[in-house]
C-alpha cells in the first residue's frame, strides 16, 4: 500500500513540475525595447549626414515584426507582432538621440530578426517640398547581430535599431531608396 501511495504522490509531482515549467515558459514573458536611430555618417563634402537641402526623411513603418528563431523563416512562422500600429519617424529628428518605438512582452526563447513594412518613404527638401520614395520591396527585414538575443521571464532586453540612407542616392531622386539597417542589443 505504501508502494502505492509513493507512487501517485511521484506522479503527481513529475506532472506539476513539468507544468510548472511550461507555465513559466510559456506565460512568465521578458519584455523587449524597440528604438530607432540614423547613425551619423559625416559626408566629406559638406561634414554633414545628409545634404543640408535635406530638411526631413520620414518613414511610415504599417507595423513591426520580430522573429522567433527555430521557427522557420516564411512569410508567417515564427513572427510576432511588436508593434501593430502605423509608426511614422522623422530620420533627421534621431541623428543623435534614439527614439523609443514601443515594447512588447515575448515568451522565451530566441529572437533573430525584424521585419517592418514601409507604407511610406517621403523625403522634404528646402527648395522642392516633399518628395515620394519606393523601398524595395516595400517591406525591410534585418538580421539582429550576435544571432539574436535570448528573452526569458522578468528580463528585459533593449534593441536597436539603426536605419540610414545614402544622400547621394536622396539627391539622385530616382524614386527609390535602399536603406542600411542593422538592429543590435544596447545597455
Amino acid at each position: 500500500m505504501a508502494k502505492g501511495t509513493a507512487a501517485v504522490i511521484l506522479v503527481i509531482l513529475i506532472i506539476g513540475a513539468v507544468s510548472g515549467y511550461f507555465f513559466y515558459t510559456r506565460y512568465v514573458q521578458g519584455t523587449v525595447v524597440l528604438s530607432i536611430t540614423d547613425p551619423p555618417q559625416v559626408q566629406p563634402a559638406n561634414g554633414r549626414q545628409y545634404d543640408p537641402s535635406i530638411l526631413h526623411i520620414y518613414l511610415t513603418f504599417a507595423a513591426i515584426e520580430i522573429h522567433q528563431g527555430g521557427f522557420g523563416n516564411s512569410s508567417n512562422n515564427g513572427w510576432y507582432t511588436m508593434i501593430g500600429s502605423q509608426k511614422t519617424v522623422d530620420l533627421i529628428s534621431v541623428l543623435t538621440t534614439a527614439k523609443t518605438l514601443g515594447s512588447t512582452r515575448l515568451s522565451t526563447g530566441t529572437y533573430d530578426q525584424l521585419r517592418f513594412p514601409v507604407s511610406a518613404a517621403v523625403v522634404t527638401f528646402s527648395n522642392l517640398g516633399n518628395v515620394t520614395y519606393s523601398i524595395p520591396s516595400d517591406s525591410l527585414k534585418v538580421s539582429i547581430t550576435g544571432g539574436g538575443f535570448q528573452s526569458s521571464p522578468g528580463t528585459t532586453v533593449n534593441l536597436r535599431l539603426t536605419l540610414s540612407f545614402n544622400s547621394n542616392e536622396i539627391l539622385a531622386m530616382n524614386g527609390h531608396l535602399t536603406p542600411h539597417a542593422t538592429a543590435q542589443i544596447v545597455p
